[in-house]
């Protein structure tokens, strides 16, 4: 059971610092979707 509380936390923390390391370089769904032509609303 422990192992697999670890092994929960341990996918959590990769998804998170993932998601926030591709927002920061840039290469977020809304960076790599849109082109010249495309106006996309950004918060």
């Amino acid at each position: 059971m422990k192992a697999m509380f670890t092994a929960f936390a341990a996918m959590i923390l990769i998804a998170v610092t993932a998601w926030f390391g591709l927002e920061q370089a840039g290469f977020s769904a809304a960076d790599m979707g849109s082109g010249a032509a495309v106006r996309l609303d950004h918060e």
